[in-house]
């Protein structure tokens, strides 16, 4: 398997500088590593903006930054970001949050394997705000976890939030 999947992964930043460095990080170190990483500032008006382009240099061609010029949301940073992939799937991650290391790895590897399967989706561990690298717990997935939404449930409820 290539060490690269075409992914690109798109965060949200807003006022985020204390924390993206630790997303960025748990991107950098999946065993199967995205293709690009697009951090859209949200116009923060911060310190938010240095520190993305500080990790761009540290991170080189990983990393795009897109600054927004005026502060719509999340979810308007989000489709900014979505705009913007050169990657066929997109993988979401909020400034505040980090990835298990086989995150991209095993979704990825999914969706290839069910190309009948347009989104998907996984649960999500609450660590400690001050828990460092802690998100290497072992995972104990298997296929027949694997639960479907139709269309009709995503009219419903929605299913993908991130987690608060």
């Amino acid at each position: 398997m290539s060490t690269t999947a075409p992914v690109s992964v798109v965060v949200p930043c807003y006022r985020c500088a204390a924390t993206i460095a630790r997303a960025v990080s748990s991107v950098a170190a999946q065993t199967l590593r995205p293709a690009e990483m697009i951090l859209v500032d949200d116009a923060s008006g911060d310190a938010t903006l240095q520190q993305l382009h500080t990790l761009q240099a540290q991170h080189g061609p990983l990393i795009r930054v897109v600054a927004l010029a005026a502060n719509a949301g999340a979810a308007s940073a989000r489709n900014a970001g979505w705009n913007l992939a050169t990657q066929p799937y997109i993988a979401f991650l909020d400034a505040d949050d980090t990835w298990h290391p086989q995150k991209l790895e095993i979704q990825y590897r999914y969706m290839q394997q069910h190309p009948e399967v347009a989104l998907s989706g996984h649960l999500c561990r609450q660590l400690p705000a001050d828990a460092q690298g802690a998100s290497n717990w072992p995972i104990t997935w298997t296929p027949g976890d694997v639960q479907c939404v139709t269309w009709s449930q995503l009219l419903l409820r929605h299913q993908f939030v991130t987690p608060r």
